[in-house]
């Protein structure tokens, strides 16, 4: 020291700062890790649905009383009181088309069906359940429906449409 005054010497710099440095570089090596990731995809088949039939509830006859008809997915047709159901009914039969994975089926809960003089009769629509399976050959999904048939319905010739869409999980 003179005057009271710190020498420096640059020798003595250089290895301070190649020390600094060196605890630096360790230190960094124990917070730094390595990974690897791995990738996939299915790619799945367009999907399809064809309307092969239409609900039916075929031709009835009603009674002097309120009755239920019932046109179940598998097929089964019912009608309740004394009303009689003549002719045949069915369910309206889509064909799914697409990879063989989950669908998620989404259907309007209520359909109305508009007949003479605007008259209209409320149906609800049974979808054979809230998930459906496609396939490349297709895969047939059912919809029955369910309506009530007042004594005093104007008879005639009922219609109605309703939206029904399928989606893969």
């Amino acid at each position: 020291m003179r005057d009271g005054g710190i020498i420096s010497y640059p020798l003595m710099r250089v290895t301070l700062f190649a020390g600094a440095m060196a605890c630096s570089s360790l230190a960094m090596a124990h917070t730094a890790n390595a990974a690897s990731g791995g990738a996939a995809v299915t790619i799945l088949r367009s999907l399809s649905a064809t309307q092969e039939e239409s609900l039916d509830f075929g031709r009835i006859l009603p009674a002097a009383q309120d009755g239920i008809v019932t046109v179940r997915p598998d097929g089964g047709i019912e009608c309740s009181g004394a009303m009689l159901c003549l002719g045949d009914g069915k369910p309206a039969l889509f064909r799914l088309t697409g990879a063989d994975v989950p669908l998620a089926v989404s259907i309007d809960p209520v359909v109305a069906m508009v007949g003479p003089d605007t008259a209209r009769l409320m149906v609800t629509l049974l979808p054979s359940g809230p998930v459906a399976m496609a396939s490349p050959a297709g895969s047939p999904f059912a919809v029955g429906g369910q309506m009530i048939v007042t004594a005093g319905t104007p008879p005639g010739s009922y219609a109605g449409q309703y939206n029904i869409s399928f989606e893969y999980q």
